[in-house]
């Protein structure tokens, strides 16, 4: 099941990519590549039941105290 949902992303950005190969855009066709190899690697991940990094994470840790605080002046009323 893993070589197939690796075969249909690659085919996807494949389709995708050929655009930014065409126009030579290196900088957006690197950074593309790398979002589809991190993709790839985290369905990869899920899908051979190891438990993949959450990017989440960091995003609760900076935004937790916003949000409490937030949360706190909109409830003391």
């Amino acid at each position: 099941m893993v070589y197939l949902y690796i075969f249909v992303i690659m085919a996807l950005a494949g389709i995708e990519g050929r655009p930014l190969i065409r126009d030579k855009k290196w900088v957006e066709l690197a950074v593309f590549s790398f979002l589809i190899i991190a993709g790839t690697a985290i369905i990869a991940m899920n899908t051979l039941a190891f438990e993949p990094y959450r990017g989440s994470i960091i995003i609760d840790l900076i935004f937790r105290p916003y949000t409490s605080l937030i949360k706190n002046v909109l409830t003391s009323f």
